[in-house]
């Protein structure tokens, strides 16, 4: 049984996923597409899909499993093209860093008889410190020995999250089960956060008094935060990850606000050593966090279901699996 996974967002992550799926030929048949040509015609050349099509709803018309890398401002048009091109059962995937609000586009807009589920893929350590003109070239071990997060609620189909479960392990990495409000919560410190943070940098200096200079001044400080710029999660509506995942965010934004009028009281009051202890921590914490990332040890706190004997990817290869009752 030859199994197609239609990639549709052919990125870093997608096409990272097609590099990576590569080793499976004759089981599983690659399919990509990207809304941008020049784009999809490089990723031709490097051999990460089996066809590629131009029209989305070619793209996933034969699909068994439709993972949608796209920017979050590109994915409901994307829904309402699919809607009517999909196989009954076909499994969506959505990878999208907003979870509980694009699962409520794709129950408005797919049919109920397509499985739905979200999953955060992890990048290798390795590529943490990729330079800005790295972070979309994709690489077939981008997961490996990696962790991609598969977000659930209640009424998640067992085969959707079976599906995830063995797409985490085609890709050499290890499942980690989370709830999709909580992952969403998550998502908006650590992803939606920093790209805020550097968003307002640059609104704090650029044009502003003393910018003149500073332009000329500035060094690694100033291109290691703004540089976050170009992490995106849209392509032309900037913003709306942050305007569906709104309650979050502001949550975040209001700790972030706390801890730098914290930081400004202190050098106000000259606390010395105040200020020592908070710098010397928050770095502590960075290296502890960095390490811990690196060695994949999270002091066996991992969140993995049982794995089936012998063999974990029964659900693509040998059949389908029984629905919840």
């Amino acid at each position: 049984m030859t199994v197609q996974i239609s990639v549709i967002g052919l990125g870093q992550i997608g096409a990272s996923i097609g590099l990576a799926l590569a080793e499976y030929k004759g089981k599983i048949f690659r399919v990509g597409h990207d809304p941008d040509g020049k784009r999809m015609q490089s990723i031709e050349k490097l051999g990460a899909f089996d066809k590629t099509f131009v029209q989305l709803h070619e793209a996933v018309r034969n699909a068994d499993i439709v993972i949608l890398a796209l920017p979050a401002d590109l994915i409901r048009d994307a829904l309402a093209i699919m809607k009517d091109e999909l196989k009954p059962d076909a499994v969506v995937i959505n990878i999208s860093i907003i979870h509980e609000r694009i699962h409520q586009w794709i129950e408005e807009t797919l049919p109920k008889e397509n499985p739905f589920i979200s999953i955060h893929p992890l990048i290798h350590a390795d590529r943490l410190e990729d330079p800005n003109s790295d972070v979309n070239t994709p690489r077939a071990d981008l997961f490996t020995n990696t962790e991609i997060v598969i977000t659930n609620d209640y009424n998640t189909s067992s085969k959707a999250i079976e599906v995830a479960t063995d797409l985490a392990t085609l890709l050499k990495a290890k499942p980690y089960y989370t709830e999709t409000a909580e992952a969403d919560g998550v998502i908006a410190n650590v992803e939606q956060l920093p790209k805020l943070a550097a968003a307002a940098l640059v609104h704090t200096l650029v044009g502003k008094a003393g910018w003149n200079d500073g332009r000329r001044f500035s060094s690694r400080a100033f291109y290691r935060s703004a540089s976050i710029n170009y992490l995106s999660d849209e392509q032309e509506y900037y913003g709306i990850t942050a305007l569906l995942n709104k309650e979050n965010i502001c949550r975040s934004l209001n700790e972030l606000i706390y801890s730098l009028e914290e930081l400004r009281t202190m050098i106000e009051q000259g606390n010395e050593d105040g200020l020592k202890k908070y710098l010397k921590e928050a770095r502590q914490c960075f290296e502890t966090w960095i390490e811990q990332r690196r060695s994949g040890d999270w002091d066996h706190q991992r969140k993995e279901m049982p794995q089936k004997p012998k063999d974990r990817l029964s659900c693509l290869f040998e059949g389908k699996p029984k629905e919840k009752s």
